[in-house]
């Protein structure tokens, strides 16, 4: 068994460090969110469960395997069946992203740490991030993006609980050169599909 385990390791491991990056571009998504709430919670907030839609971002390369996103979470529908929402929820997120290596080709893991303001109709609350997610590229500059945050609310702001929100979105790669690195020049044909 010991050393099935250390097989498997020796493979992840081997895979992490021979497989590309594939975040290393700016990239720019849409989506939708879904938030949680405990049921204590949900008595103070006025809702279980909260649906997002849009859910947007923006992400930007700041390092071999560190990117800095920023994301904004509105429900602009109050009712989709399953879920009504009965209060309001705005969300400008800012987080710091260490980039894994691509698993399977295509798949680009991630995590990430950061804070958001979070706005319920009672006051704009800070809460600090936790999470992670990863993106699936379908083609070269087209990918899914599933994610789940963990956001922390402290105890000392009462317009605001810790919740979780999941998101699932479409991302687009940006075929701009790293600004940082002065290369030649600005194309968005990535985009052509948005």
């Amino acid at each position: 068994m010991k050393n099935k385990i250390l097989l498997f390791t020796v493979l992840c491991l081997s895979v992490n460090l021979f497989s590309q990056n594939l975040n290393d571009s700016w990239q720019v998504g849409i989506g939708m969110g879904i938030t949680k709430f405990s049921t204590s919670d949900a008595a103070f907030i006025g809702d279980a469960y909260q649906f997002q839609v849009p859910v947007l971002s923006l992400t930007m390369p700041v390092g071999e395997r560190l990117s800095i996103d920023g994301a904004m979470s509105v429900n602009t529908i109050d009712d989709i069946g399953l879920i009504n929402n009965s209060a309001s929820y705005f969300s400008i997120d800012g987080s710091v992203r260490y980039n894994f290596n691509a698993v399977m080709e295509k798949f680009s893991p991630y995590a990430f740490i950061g804070a958001s303001v979070v706005d319920s109709k009672k006051k704009m609350t800070p809460t600090f991030n936790i999470g992670a997610g990863g993106i699936y590229w379908i083609t070269d500059k087209i990918g899914i993006n599933p994610q789940i945050y963990y956001k922390h609310s402290l105890s000392s702001f009462d317009s605001m609980r810790s919740h979780i929100q999941g998101t699932l979105g479409l991302v687009f790669k940006l075929n701009w050169n790293n600004i940082s690195k002065g290369t030649q020049g600005v194309s968005i044909s990535g985009v052509g599909c948005m």
